[in-house]
């Protein structure tokens, strides 16, 4: 009696190993990966996912989902991976498109600024806008935009990063400086006009007064040329 019940048990064993399996439906992988993004965009972003997602059968019991977003900015146009595993071991991974649209107050330029030019209050308008995939919201604000000069030309409309912008030119083209030419402990003033604009620590070309001619220097913090010899 005591071998049949083993031999059944034995029996009962093989049949669920033989029939196990992990089952995941469209829908399910639906919900999960919609709840996955919410918690990292939020509820006020629009979210939106493939009409249908396939279900996936397995034969191992004990499979397990998740999401992989990789480095990628979540907006805009983008893939998620979908991973499926069994303890350390991945079984399948399988990538859809997810478009996000997520809507932000950004920094948005009210005309064409021209390069060089100080970005302040009078030129830029604060729009709500649906968030490109380049674009992180961090670089939009105003502390990193406001009293910053436009690195190009920047057309109106153009959402404002930190990226379109840089530190104001040390040297503007026009402006009269002085240069200071150094040679060993001997120092030399001079002055002339700079002929292009120039942030600390880039070259700048500048006519000397007088003669009329060019010298070429180094930009400093404080509106000086250094050369050195």
């Amino acid at each position: 009696m005591r071998r049949f019940c083993l031999k059944l048990i034995l029996i009962a064993l093989a049949f669920v190993q033989l029939y196990a399996q992990s089952f995941f439906s469209g829908s399910e992988i639906k919900e999960k990966l919609l709840y996955s993004i919410r918690e990292k965009v939020g509820n006020d972003a629009e979210v939106i996912l493939p009409k249908v997602i396939s279900d996936f059968t397995f034969p191992q019991d004990n499979v397990s989902i998740s999401f992989d977003f990789g480095k990628q900015t979540l907006s805009g146009n983008l893939f998620v991976g979908i991973e499926f595993w069994r303890n350390e071991n991945k079984l399948r991974r399988v990538e859809i498109p997810v478009r996000i649209k997520v809507i932000a107050e950004v920094l948005v330029a009210k005309r064409t600024i021209s390069r060089g030019e100080i970005i302040s209050e009078e030129n830029i308008s604060v729009e709500k806008r649906e968030l490109p995939s380049s674009i992180e919201l961090k670089s939009t604000s105003f502390e990193n935009i406001l009293g910053k000069t436009a690195k190009y030309s920047i057309v109106r409309g153009t959402i404002l990063t930190n990226e379109l912008v840089q530190e104001p030119f040390a040297i503007k083209r026009g402006e009269k400086v002085r240069v200071v030419v150094l040679s060993g402990k001997v120092q030399v003033s001079t002055y002339g006009v700079a002929l292009n604009d120039a942030n600390s620590g880039e070259q700048v070309r500048v006519r000397r007064e007088g003669n009329g001619n060019i010298l070429v220097g180094l930009a400093t913090k404080d509106g000086c040329v250094v050369i050195s010899k």
